[in-house]
């Protein structure tokens, strides 16, 4: 049982993307080589699934977090201070001229 979640984890880590049909070639040939019955391949289906899906979820977080430690400005932030410069141009502009 621990190779089996060893496989899970290098599975939901090496293939973020996965699909069923991957999932299902891999509980094919685990049925193959004896590791599992095909009674208990719907469940180990789901389980594949479920724990890609789960690494997915923490990578897309880990990412996240790295990202937002990094302090890098957003789209919006950047949009919003171009607007100040261009107001204070034009303002500065303004009492120049006069």
């Amino acid at each position: 049982m621990k190779e089996f979640l060893q496989k899970v984890w290098f599975f939901g880590l090496g293939v973020v993307d996965a699909t069923k049909e991957k999932a299902e070639a891999l509980v094919a040939e685990m049925i193959k080589r004896g590791e599992v019955t095909q009674q208990e391949s719907p469940e180990v289906v789901e389980q594949i699934m479920n724990k890609a899906q789960e690494a997915q979820k923490s990578l897309v977080e880990k990412i996240k977090n790295a990202i937002g430690d990094m302090k890098l400005a957003r789209n919006a932030d950047l949009e919003a201070l171009e607007k100040r410069v261009a107001a204070l141009e034009k303002e500065i502009k303004g009492k120049s001229g006069s």
